[in-house]
């Protein structure tokens, strides 16, 4: 631990912290922690870091490990281990949680998922033509360009105000009328046609032979 940190601010790098941590597997906690605190002067921001990587209030109930420290304002009656190693506490010893799944790893199995999922219910045939599945049902749909927000002056109680207005355009598969200048409309827009640019302008169903010929379930 000194050789990786010496007296260096840990924020530059907490790799070593980790790598100490993990070739401390199966050694009581309690004898490394010491270790820790007689190896690095930093003691409170070690103290924070460290449960970056490992669980210590770990507490069995009903035949599961669970985390039950009250840390960033969690208020709680205990959650499952989120961290890579844990304190167990009948034994005292570091362990592996081998149910650990990292913030990049979820990350990418989100993006995964969700593209997927998007594969399923959206073909681009150009940059305004989509092949929509809406439920359960399958629309070309040709889109068209939102209204670009702009300034409009108004008086109200002789004071002349000015805001930002974008003209609503009515979005046939939402069946109401969108704007750029309403953030949930654009979230939708975003979401079923891949742009918060465009909306849904016409739309057709699909026959039979041409969901088979572009393959479409």
């Amino acid at each position: 631990m000194r050789e990786g940190y010496g007296y260096r601010s840990l924020n530059e790098n907490l790799a070593p912290l980790r790598r100490y941590l993990l070739a401390q597997l199966g050694r009581p906690w309690d004898q490394v922690f010491s270790e820790i605190c007689a190896g690095i002067d930093q003691l409170d921001s070690v103290h924070q870091h460290i449960h970056d990587f490992i669980e210590v209030d770990v507490k069995v109930r009903e035949g599961r490990l669970i985390n039950v420290a009250n840390r960033g304002g969690y208020l709680g009656r205990g959650r499952g281990l989120s961290q890579e190693l844990y304190v167990d506490p009948r034994t005292g010893l570091i362990c592996l949680n081998r149910h650990y799944r990292s913030s990049g790893r979820d990350a990418e199995e989100h993006r995964l998922s969700e593209a997927a999922e998007i594969a399923a219910r959206r073909h681009s045939v150009d940059e305004r033509t989509l092949l929509l599945r809406v439920e359960g049902i399958w629309y070309r749909v040709e889109l068209g360009v939102l209204p670009k927000e702009r300034i409009v002056a108004s008086v109200i109680d002789s004071t002349r105000r000015r805001r930002m207005f974008a003209e609503p355009r009515y979005d046939v598969v939402l069946r109401r009328a969108v704007s750029r200048s309403v953030q949930a409309d654009l979230r939708q827009c975003k979401q079923l046609y891949g742009s918060m640019d465009f909306y849904a302008q016409n739309k057709r169903q699909l026959s039979s032979r041409e969901i088979k010929e572009h393959q479409l379930r």
